[in-house]
């Protein structure tokens, strides 16, 4: 549960993090002194209060709600329209490197008054922090080169820097999609970028550190859940760095391209023998939080993301109810569709069926042989549910403008997380 008594960024509550809000310090109270006359608990009395304290302490720890806003992509979701009291976090979105080397706004016309506009929003919740999204995949082209060197590595964060103190933001999200072997074919690419990717992550922390004067500034990458793109990232070396990862536990369906197939599921496929044996196994968010935390990254280092979004297949024969069965043709915003415009267009015509295994929904329409693979508000309760149970720092979302006009996805988690 969310408590305004303690204020998070990405390690333990401290007590000058407690003292930074304006709290009460959790082990003592200075309103209330000890009576002289009270007798002195036994030391071991004493040291069992001290651990139920901390128990307590740290079952207050808030889970984290990060929500990433696309300004160019939603043209009718406004900065203005954010539940900005359901977020701990905003990830805004986005800046990329150039061919120069520099961090640049993607789309300066729409970007740059929204970033100036940050005060109305974080009037609503005081306690909202805001973070860059650098990178992305359409702006993943230069990353290989910003990283390669140690002089472009730190033109590039002196760059990111510059933006950090231009519009008062609390940090950056690195989203380098991907290093080594992954990405749109012109990106560039090394085999270095894997340790290249490391150094980059350190000069922006050293960077951050410096520029924060004793204020902590967080840094936190989009990192991905494909099993085939995991041994490309350094995660025990760059959990020591990153306040967390974003882990981007969606669009597995790519993983098996034949066939209609979970995009988002939370556990493994059933077994299927003409589905491809590894997306059975590892195309899931509990594969990949397995995959990060026996790679060495603390369980509250990561948190877990979810799609507003669907993928959609079409000319689907009717074999499963169209799950697991094959497609031609993707229709839609390349082969996607938000969960604004599924419960619109879809859900009052299609038939609705739920994965008990994988813990996903997905739907099915016989006659027009459409489907849909989609999270609603179960779905993402299982998961916040998970993520509770797994200790993991909370739940992360692409995007806050795909949601429905209710907040529906974005109230099934906060519900879950807050506790209300």
């Amino acid at each position: 549960m969310i408590s305004s008594g303690y204020h998070y960024e990405g390690g333990c509550p401290t007590l000058a993090s407690c003292a930074r809000v304006g709290t009460t310090d959790p082990y003592t109270r200075a309103s209330e002194p000890r009576s002289s006359s009270r007798p002195a608990l036994p030391a071991l009395s004493r040291m069992a209060m001290i651990l139920c304290l901390l128990a307590t302490a740290q079952a207050q720890v808030a889970k984290k709600i990060v929500g990433y806003y696309y300004g160019k992509g939603r043209p009718a979701y406004q900065l203005s329209d954010v539940p900005a009291q359901k977020l701990t976090h905003l990830i805004y979105s986005h800046a990329r490197p150039t061919a120069q080397g520099d961090c640049a706004l993607a789309h300066p016309d729409v970007d740059t008054p929204n970033l100036l506009g940050l005060k109305r929003l974080r009037a609503q919740n005081q306690h909202l922090l805001v973070l860059l999204s650098v990178g992305g995949w359409s702006g993943s082209r230069y990353f290989s080169d910003v990283a390669a060197s140690s002089a472009a590595r730190e033109h590039f964060s002196g760059s990111c820097l510059r933006a950090v103190a231009e519009y008062r933001l609390d940090g950056l999200d690195i989203d380098w999609e991907y290093p080594v072997t992954g990405g749109k074919p012109a990106d560039h690419k090394r085999t270095a970028d894997k340790e290249n990717f490391v150094l980059l992550l350190k000069q922006l922390r050293r960077d951050l550190d410096t520029f924060g004067h004793g204020r902590h500034l967080l840094l936190t990458i989009a990192s991905t859940g494909y099993r085939d793109h995991l041994s490309d990232l350094s995660l025990k070396e760059m959990a020591g760095v990153l306040d967390w990862f974003n882990l981007m536990g969606y669009d597995f369906n790519e993983m098996q391209t034949r066939f209609t197939s979970h995009h988002s599921g939370l556990f493994a496929w059933p077994a299927n023998a003409k589905l491809n044996a590894d997306a059975v196994k590892y195309a899931n968010s509990d594969a990949a939080v397995r995959w990060y935390m026996d790679h060495g990254v603390p369980s509250e280092k990561i948190v877990l993301g979810v799609p507003f979004y669907g993928q959609v297949w079409a000319n689907v024969p009717d074999e499963n109810h169209g799950l697991y069965a094959p497609y031609e043709g993707r229709p839609g915003e390349e082969g996607t569709l938000s969960y604004r415009e599924i419960e619109q267009t879809h859900l009052p015509v299609c038939t609705r069926y739920w994965d008990d295994q994988v813990k996903v929904p997905w739907l099915y329409n016989k006659a027009t042989k459409i489907m849909i693979s989609y999270e609603d508000s179960e779905s993402v309760a299982e998961k916040a549910k998970y993520v509770i149970q797994n200790r993991l720092g909370g739940m992360m979302f692409w995007d806050l403008g795909q949601d429905d006009d209710k907040s529906t996805l974005l109230e099934a988690i906060h519900r879950q997380l807050d506790g209300d």
